[in-house]
């Protein structure tokens, strides 16, 4: 296969950097894109901080497509963006802020040497989370970790997830940059991240999963995702931008409709976005609280079918109370 990496960039000109010069020595990549979301002064090698050599070999690496957005538009848009340039058989989008792990390197390797030929539409594999290194762990936070066992994904070589697998493996968090996708796959079933400031990896990572035809996946820890729990970064906005979460969860909902045979992922889909409802309100400035509830509340009531309910209700009451919860609670 063919493979190529996608980095949306915004003011970073450090991880960027770092990420830039491990790419240099990754010859898994055929193509390297960089999606520069406006940032200020552009991201360009003469504005990363980097050593003269290394500024020199990326400058001479035909691999390498810089991209800019006239205006700051999001990670998503410079996801999207990219995606209308990628010349290879398959993606991986990208945070310039993590780093790849050496198994990366031996899973693409496994794909490419696989008996069963048959294709496959994305391949997920999991990463090190940077607070679970800190306190001496080696791989995702614990709750993600105990989604892949329950799914029975914890094999090395990439293997097919059947449907009950990936209603379970689809509850991880919603990352874009754990999964090895198909090019075509993407554009052919129209599947894209949301523009929006934050949550714009919920469609590309939800879409993914409710229209894959075949999915792989591989217990290798293919790379680091690193987190600043009190630092500036999207993870970490509290202000109004929150709201436009609903945007991409519509989305989300109205796919549900329009394919049946996909209501298997329904449960899971309304656990997580319950359970994100709490950790925005949460993240939110108190001020905002009170205003968000009462969005959530709507969205409930205008998007969570009576059929949709009592499914929820009959297979997992636990989901159905907190529906309950939150419906109640913000109609007072």
């Amino acid at each position: 296969m063919s493979l190529c990496v996608v980095i949306p960039v915004w003011n970073d000109p450090e991880g960027l950097g770092r990420l830039l010069s491990q790419l240099l020595d990754m010859p898994v990549f055929d193509q390297i894109i960089i999606s520069d979301d406006a940032s200020d002064p552009p991201a360009a090698p003469d504005a990363l901080g980097l050593t003269e050599d290394v500024a020199a070999a990326l400058a001479r690496d035909r691999r390498l497509l810089w991209l800019r957005s006239p205006a700051q538009r999001g990670a998503g848009h410079a996801r999207n963006m990219a995606l209308d340039r990628i010349s290879t058989s398959r993606v991986i989008f990208f945070d310039s802020d993590d780093v790849f792990l050496p198994e990366f390197s031996t899973l693409v390797a496994e794909l490419d040497q696989r008996e069963d030929r048959q294709d496959y539409d994305f391949c997920i594999f999991r990463h090190v989370d940077s607070r679970n290194r800190a306190k001496g762990g080696f791989g995702p936070l614990g709750s993600d970790d105990g989604v892949w066992a329950s799914a029975g994904a914890m094999t090395a070589k990439p293997t097919a997830l059947p449907l009950k697998g990936a209603t379970q493996l689809c509850r991880i968090s919603a990352y874009p940059w754990n999964k090895i996708y198909r090019t075509a796959f993407l554009r052919e079933a129209g599947i894209r991240c949301t523009e929006i400031p934050v949550h714009n990896d919920l469609e590309l990572h939800w879409m993914s999963f409710l229209k894959a035809r075949r999915i792989l996946t591989s217990r290798r820890v293919c790379c680091e995702h690193f987190v600043e729990v009190d630092g500036k970064r999207l993870t970490n906005r509290s202000g109004r931008e929150r709201f436009q979460v609903f945007q991409a969860l519509q989305a989300l909902h109205a796919e549900l409709e329009r394919n049946p045979r996909r209501i298997d992922f329904l449960v899971p889909f309304a656990e997580f976005y319950t359970r994100l409802f709490g950790w925005i309100i949460d993240k939110l400035e108190p001020e905002l609280r009170d205003g968000f509830a009462e969005k959530a509340r709507a969205f409930l009531l205008s998007k969570v079918t009576l059929p949709q309910y009592t499914l929820i209700a009959l297979r997992s009451p636990g989901v159905a109370a907190r529906i309950n919860r939150m419906v109640l609670a913000a109609g007072k």
